[in-house]
């Protein structure tokens, strides 16, 4: 019976992650400039941090992912933790490969590194792993997965303690900004490949509700400060952060419709 092989990312299995996270979509123009962001951030994070994704194999081929990063390299959030990882991801989306223990293998062995000293935080224990799960749909619920690998609940995220107490993380509060009355800015981020083709529907979705309206695109990653001054909101119309994600369709458009009702 064939095991599952767990390897740290480098430069020549790069392309690996790809395979995983856009296997049904490597040929979409859109989707190839999202894969284009997160090789730059990859590759440029690789350079001076280490290695920042783990991949699992099975028979040679990569079936999964996890996808890590110090809290502290992330600009964008305000007063980031020392010490802290942010597990944004784990990702397994085979059926066939479902069942093999490949997310419990990536989990586990990223779990290791931070108790024994992690490349990215210089070679230093991690205090604690935080992230905020979401659910794709396919599997098992990210949530449920961490529950069972020992992750703890707290406010809006999931920690797990490795060599410290866990601490909350800063908040902001979003204050309408003159700049953004009758404009839409939409927030993405290279650290996932989807990211910017789900910001160009989102901004088509909006062109439908309202033609004519302005909308910006803003990379968090390249330009922090305006995440920040919008308390990481992920959308903003006329000045009002949106809630519902636009694939809850009519909530979304009636939340919009309501924002862009507002005077300016």
């Amino acid at each position: 019976m064939s095991s599952v092989r767990v390897s740290d990312l480098n430069r020549t299995n790069v392309d690996d992650v790809f395979m995983v996270c856009s296997h049904a979509k490597l040929s979409d123009p859109i989707q190839r400039r999202g894969i284009e962001l997160k090789r730059q951030w990859l590759l440029e994070m690789l350079e001076k941090h280490g290695p920042l994704t783990k991949l699992a194999y099975l028979d040679g081929r990569p079936i999964a992912q996890i996808l890590f990063f110090p809290e502290e390299v992330a600009k964008f959030l305000p007063e980031p933790r020392k010490y802290v990882i942010v597990l944004q991801c784990v990702y397994n989306p085979f059926p066939e490969a479902q069942g093999k223990g490949a997310g419990t293998a990536l989990l586990r062995s990223l779990m290791e590194d931070c108790r024994a000293g992690i490349r990215c935080l210089e070679g230093r224990k991690c205090s604690f792993i935080v992230s905020n799960p979401f659910q794709t749909g396919e599997g098992l619920s990210m949530a449920k997965f961490y529950e069972e690998n020992g992750f703890k609940r707290a406010h809006d995220e999931m920690f797990l303690e490795i060599a410290g107490r866990y601490e909350p993380k800063i908040k902001l509060e979003y204050e309408p900004l003159p700049e953004d009355r009758g404009r839409a800015i939409i927030f993405y981020n290279r650290i996932c490949e989807w990211s910017y083709p789900f910001a160009l529907q989102v901004r088509d979705y909006l062109l439908q509700i309202k033609p004519g309206l302005k909308v910006e695109l803003v990379d968090e990653w390249l330009r922090p400060w305006e995440s920040k001054r919008r308390a990481n909101q992920w959308l903003v119309v006329n000045a009002v952060p949106i809630k519902s994600f636009w694939t809850q369709r009519e909530e979304f458009r009636q939340e919009v419709e309501r924002a862009l009702g507002k005077t300016s």
